[in-house]
């Protein structure tokens, strides 16, 4: 028993520092830019990258992640999901918090993307919903038909 506890506890203490050197080369790349987890900083670097967006340099700004040439602020969320199809939602603690885009950023299980979306503001403010414990934009199916929310990237999965 103490064998396998050993193998285990070794094992573990491989993965950690594979992991933690993998942490520090992706912030060096500068794709990890806080201790928060992978998928959201990934998301925001992303972004940037596709859309040639400017990384806000401020991490801990509050409802803003990057900005463009223009002025344009953007909030960047992200979900791990199995399909496009899947119903998830995207929370805010205020929709005061005046951004000019969401842009919602899907993941696979893998932190592979298969869909990025667009969606102003005011699109934002009137398909979501006030709650108490804040403010969630839905998406499902008829928001995603919405002709107001601007497809990027969608994987053919």
């Amino acid at each position: 028993m103490n064998n396998d506890i050993n193998r285990m506890q070794k094992r573990a203490r491989v993965l950690i520092q594979n992991y933690l050197v993998a942490r520090k080369g992706l912030m060096d790349l500068g794709i990890l830019r806080s201790e928060r987890n992978l998928q959201g900083d990934y998301a925001e670097w992303l972004v940037a990258q596709i859309l040639h967006l400017q990384l806000v340099p401020n991490i801990v700004q509050k409802g803003i992640d990057v900005t463009d040439k223009k002025g344009c602020l953007y909030q960047i969320k992200s979900r791990l999901v199995k399909s496009l199809e899947q119903n998830s939602s995207f929370d805010f603690k205020t929709i005061d918090s005046r951004f000019d885009y969401l842009v919602c950023v899907y993941f696979s299980s893998e932190v592979e993307p298969i869909g990025i979306v667009r969606i102003p503001y005011e699109v934002v403010h009137e398909l979501g919903i006030q709650n108490a414990n804040g403010f969630r934009f839905r998406w499902n199916k008829h928001n995603a038909k919405d002709a107001r929310i601007e497809n990027l990237f969608f994987s053919p999965r």
